[in-house]
């Protein structure tokens, strides 16, 4: 794997028409490589991500334990040849265990930081946690603190007040992590669920009312697999089908490909940031709000 730098500085440049006027309404951004990030409106402000980073480490100097600081761990990467990046940050020293009648894993808080250089997006700080067994990401909640300061010069805020937050909202997410783990699920209240969630829209030729086969889509299919696969190991509870959909979010797998285009195409964290927010949009549902109450 190739060294990933994210400290870099991107350059701005003019814009030139065929005719070579400049551009009035757009500029480039290009990677010190010289590759091109992206176009953008003239407006638009550039946030290094080495500001970002240290805005947030001072966050962390100001709100972590040395140990937790000492043993914390930094994974960087990126999509599209740098025009969007991404900073995590894994804190293995906070960690909770959330066990079931058959097994134990311990569930650690993480940050993510995100950012783009081609107008693609605001810079998203995205608050969670990671399941050691399995690297499945869990995400608990997300600040698009930066969604205007593309186009605006106000300085950016602390990150701190984030940070505790953060910290209080990953306590209250493992209490309701171990109740789901205690809590069983029956066969027709996964199905219910899935099929409430992902209906089929496969019909019979002859009489249209008639859904044929299984209640669910390919996704939701897919997902009842993945299910059984985690009961294997966490048991048959709201926990194992938590992690069937964090499993979803997280890797680029058999039952869930990512299906590149091309072999150089490189935005699967992108791809993996977009299910996550599936995944949140899935637990807001009336469909899991009743899986949970049954």
């Amino acid at each position: 794997m190739s060294y990933i730098d994210l400290e870099f500085e991107p350059i701005e440049t003019e814009l030139y028409t065929s005719t070579g006027d400049v551009c009035p309404n757009h500029k480039a951004l290009v990677h010190p490589n010289g590759h091109v990030l992206g176009v953008v409106g003239r407006s638009y402000r550039v946030i290094p991500n080495e500001e970002l980073f240290d805005n947030m480490y001072q966050a962390i100097e100001s709100s972590m334990s040395d140990k937790a600081i000492a043993t914390m761990e930094v994974i960087d990467s990126q999509v599209r040849n740098y025009a969007k990046t991404y900073r995590e940050i894994r804190f293995p020293e906070i960690s909770r265990s959330i066990e079931t009648r058959t097994h134990k894993t311990d569930v650690g808080f993480r940050i993510i930081e995100e950012n783009s250089f081609d107008g693609s997006g605001s810079v998203r700080v995205l608050l969670g946690s990671i399941d050691y067994h399995c690297t499945n990401g869990m995400i608990h909640g997300q600040y698009d603190v930066f969604k205007k300061t593309h186009k605006g010069h106000a300085p950016i805020p602390s990150f701190e007040g984030i940070f505790v937050k953060a910290l209080e909202q990953y306590t209250d997410k493992m209490d309701l992590y171990q109740k789901w783990a205690s809590k069983s699920l029956t066969d027709s209240a996964v199905h219910n669920f899935v099929s409430t969630l992902f209906p089929t829209t496969k019909k019979n030729s002859n009489d249209p009312k008639f859904i044929t086969t299984k209640p669910y889509s390919l996704m939701g299919d897919n997902l009842i697999r993945q299910y059984e696969n985690e009961t294997f190991v966490r048991g048959n509870n709201v926990w194992a089908m938590y992690s069937a959909m964090t499993f979803y979010a997280s890797h680029d797998s058999e039952i869930f490909p990512l299906n590149k285009m091309s072999k150089d195409q490189d935005n699967d964290q992108e791809r993996l940031s977009r299910r996550s927010d599936k995944v949140t949009s899935w637990l807001n549902s009336d469909a899991w709000s009743e899986l949970i109450a049954a």
